[in-house]
């Protein structure tokens, strides 16, 4: 899977909007729209679900956060880990 893609997953799920996330990727609204649609299909899962002005998420990427966050920055899962 694409890194970026993995980025935009982490940042959206940290800040629960597509418009925070494009913000902190420096990127714009349109990018992260996108990608995430990308991230839909090869999931095949919504992934998140707008409710009000709040993305949550599914509890498909609940499961798959940790694991895309520590692809995100290695070493810092290192330390989590006591490595």
């Amino acid at each position: 899977m694409d890194l970026n893609l993995i980025r935009v997953f982490v940042a959206i799920y940290e800040t629960r909007s597509l418009t925070a996330t494009a913000l902190r990727l420096f990127v714009t609204q349109p990018a992260v729209s996108q990608s995430l649609g990308r991230l839909r299909r090869e999931l095949d899962d919504p992934l998140f679900e707008r409710d009000g002005r709040v993305m949550q998420p599914t509890p498909l990427a609940v499961s798959i956060f940790p694991g895309f966050r520590d692809a995100r920055n290695p070493s810092r899962a290192r330390c989590r880990r006591g490595a």
